[in-house]
């Protein structure tokens, strides 16, 4: 088994590492593998690069490197480069440093809107083009030989738009010089630079043999695809709200995998977990699938996952088509941040919150035009099938101007389809007597007979199946019962019940104030109602605003009596439908929606705010938060969010880390409930192409019912502790 996955991580490496080819080379040219090795080697021509490697050329040196999609990068004397994130088509963050020294850029327009080349004071954003970056002590120069770059900060919060044969300067002040005409000379040089496999100024020397030892190795840009929601989940907010420009796409195409081997928790069982995840793109078209097994302690592979023809639909991640924005959008699986509208009914919504113990196949769906978008989702096809299914939408017109709005709907045909039901019977699990029989369900006493075929259903000794012994004896002579029988009732079931669906409306309007690309302010207004319990809610005025690296919103709310705004929310597959406890002298177990708690619990109109902000500083640090406060004498709903995620190029050896903690619609805030989850993840760096990821979720379930998270069946602890394999 050993040296099969051995042989298959070669094979797969080989074919599909995605990598940078160096194509030519001169001089001293040296490499390591990350900016915290010690030790440079000597590279040699037709060597492979990957993230993290890092190019250094001496005197009288030049080094060229050639891109997956054919994009040309070249080193000069006295230069040196990181490669941060490879820049492929499929990949939206591609990013390279360039430290001190002189290089020259001829980028396809495959890339287009795909890479960063940043330097210590500034970041060029690429759209095809040529060009070199000078860089030295004190400032960066851009000199454009073809097509356009935008150049600024960091953070582009000042930029400029360099056309052909212009140039401009930036220096620790962070404000872009005005672009002006490139001088004879600048020209001349620029066309030197541009030359392939030649430096008028440095003369040829013997290239350098092929190293057989000490190469860089092909790893991955990322692991894909990540299977860990909640991490997702409470992310910073979209840059733009739902009327934002599109994203960028890529007209190429890629493969990239991963294997993962580690222990991951369900259900409060460890297992051993072999996950091979693949993604693929081609043009707009993107897939990526989960092919993960989980081995018990006896070696047994977890057949919950492979028994079924949805659990192989379940293997499916996600396929795509474009982007959400993008004039047509299409994606089938995950669903890992929704929102709808300005949020009042659908914010932050996940269908991969109990991901691995729960997998769930939804839909995304959008188009746009220049008058009319829409967009649509449905939260799992499976449940669909079985007569459930969260099915939500948005129409949005922009009737004048850029004045638009919108109309929302969102519906939960059945709320219970929430509660597990391993065999289909339509009875919840917890209340089932035979969780795995779909025939029967009840067991009076408890004997592990089902009640149809018991002759003693209740237990005393005495027979008292009549049905049974005619069924079996052809009378009922042997009934000898000479007292009362006293059964279980008959079991809830799911499919049965009344009020099981919820549904909700809501009409928004929005309009730019201010629209530069630095600086934004959109106000907007929103009215939403459920028309099942004739409740409603209302946001006026809201606000929404960007400066520079800042996104920040306040709206003020007012609600009336039974209403709860992001009902649909991060742990909505949580709450939906959760137990009580029902009956004076003798207790049992209800199962209680999502709808009848609001309508319980929300028992007078209320007014408060909700404010938030997210911001990226620099990219080391992403942080966002949220707080909502409403109110009406001594009730209160109150909702926290808050997520950390740090860029840990700075600290060795640390790939990725960041925490997150998020409830919502809380009577009392930070205290156990089934709509509270958080949860933290990191990743240590074992060797260029090997990582220790430790993903920790922490949920809970109220399973008797009694309004209180007590016990360790009630908390519901996901621990991943696995070794990321990349290539």
């Amino acid at each position: 088994m050993r040296s099969a996955i051995l042989f298959f991580m070669l094979f797969a490496t080989a074919i599909f590492g995605q990598s940078v080819k160096v194509t030519y080379l001169i001089g001293d040219v040296q490499w390591k593998a990350a900016p915290s090795a010690e030790n440079w080697s000597p590279l040699a021509l037709d060597s492979k690069l990957t993230k993290g490697n890092m190019v250094r050329t001496g005197a009288e040196s030049v080094c060229e490197l050639q891109f997956p999609d054919g994009s040309v990068s070249k080193i000069m004397a006295n230069s040196q480069m990181e490669i941060r994130k490879i820049p492929t088509p499929e990949n939206e963050n591609g990013e390279l440093f360039t430290n001190l020294g002189k290089f020259f850029f001829n980028i396809t327009h495959k890339l287009a809107g795909r890479l960063r080349i940043a330097s210590p004071v500034s970041v060029a954003a690429i759209r095809g083009t040529q060009f070199a970056m000078i860089n030295d002590s004190v400032k960066t120069s851009l000199w454009v030989k073809d097509g356009i770059v935008e150049f600024g900060d960091p953070e582009l919060t000042y930029s400029v738009q360099v056309k052909a044969l212009q140039k401009s300067d930036i220096a620790l002040s962070g404000v872009p010089s005005t672009p002006t005409a490139l001088t004879p000379q600048e020209i001349q040089e620029l066309n030197a630079m541009s030359q392939l496999h030649t430096t008028p100024t440095i003369p040829k020397v013997k290239k350098q043999p092929k190293q057989q030892e000490q190469q860089p190795k092909i790893v991955p840009e990322e692991q894909a695809p990540q299977v860990n929601p909640p991490a997702k989940t409470p992310k910073q907010k979209e840059e733009n709200p739902p009327q934002s420009q599109p994203q960028a796409q890529g007209s190429g195409g890629g493969f990239r995998t991963g294997l993962a081997l580690g222990a991951v928790t369900i259900d409060n069982q460890i297992y051993n977990q072999i996950g091979l995840r693949p993604e693929f793109s081609i043009g707009k078209l993107g897939v990526a699938l989960d092919l993960s097994f989980y081995i018990d302690q006896k070696g047994n592979i977890r057949k919950e996952n492979w028994d079924s023809f949805k659990d192989i639909i379940e293997k499916i991640y996600y396929v795509r088509w474009a982007h959400r924005g993008d004039p047509f959008y299409l994606k089938v699986g995950a669903i890992d941040n929704y929102r709808l509208g300005f949020g009042i009914l659908m914010n932050h919504y996940a269908n991969t919150v109990e991901y691995p113990s729960v997998i769930r196949t939804g839909l995304e769906i959008g188009f746009n035009g220049s008058k009319y978008s829409f967009d649509g989702m449905i939260n799992n096809f499976s449940e669909v099938l079985s007569g459930g299914g969260v099915f939500a939408g948005r129409f949005a017109y922009r009737p004048l101007g850029k004045l638009e709005i919108g109309f929302s709907t969102v519906f939960d045909a059945n709320q219970y389809k929430a509660l597990k039901d391993r065999d289909g019977d339509g009875v919840p699990d917890l209340l089932d007597d035979f969780p795995d029989n779909k025939h029967q369900s009840v067991d009076s006493d408890g004997d592990g007979i089902p009640d149809d075929l018991d002759f003693d259903r209740d237990g005393d000794g005495f027979t008292d199946n009549k049905e049974l012994l005619i069924k079996t004896f052809g009378n009922d002579s042997l009934y000898n019962e000479p007292y009362p029988v006293h059964l279980k009732p008959e079991p809830f079931n799911i499919d049965k019940a009344k009020d099981k669906s919820q549904l909700a409306l809501a009409l928004d309007a929005s309009y730019p104030i201010i629209s530069y690309k630095y600086l934004q302010l959109i106000t907007y207004a929103q009215y939403a109602k459920y028309p099942f319990n004739g409740s409603w809610g209302m946001t006026a005025p809201g606000f929404w605003a960007k400066f520079a690296f800042v996104n920040a919103y306040a709206e003020y709310r007012m609600f009336g009596r039974g209403f709860l705004p992001e009902y649909f929310n991060t742990t909505y597959e949580l709450e939906r439908a959760t137990y009580r406890e029902v009956g004076d002298s003798v207790k049992t177990l209800q199962p209680y929606t999502k709808r009848q708690y609001m309508q319980d619990h929300v028992t007078d109109n209320m007014k408060g705010f909700v404010v938030g902000a997210d911001f990226n500083l620099f990219n080391f640090m992403i942080f966002g938060a949220e707080y909502q406060n409403m109110s009406k004498n001594a009730l209160h709903f109150r909702t926290f969010r808050a997520n950390l995620d740090l860029n840990t190029r700075f600290i060795p050896k640390i790939n990725r880390a960041g925490a997150y903690y998020y409830q919502n619609n809380a009577i009392h805030l930070f205290r156990k409930s089934e709509g509270a989850i958080l949860g933290y993840r990191i990743e240590y760096e074992i060797s260029p192409s090997a990582a220790l990821l430790l993903d920790f979720r922490q949920t809970y379930r109220d399973l008797n019912g009694d309004g209180k998270i007590s016990g360790s069946k009630e908390t519901v602890r996901t621990t991943s502790i696995q070794t990321v394999i990349r290539f």
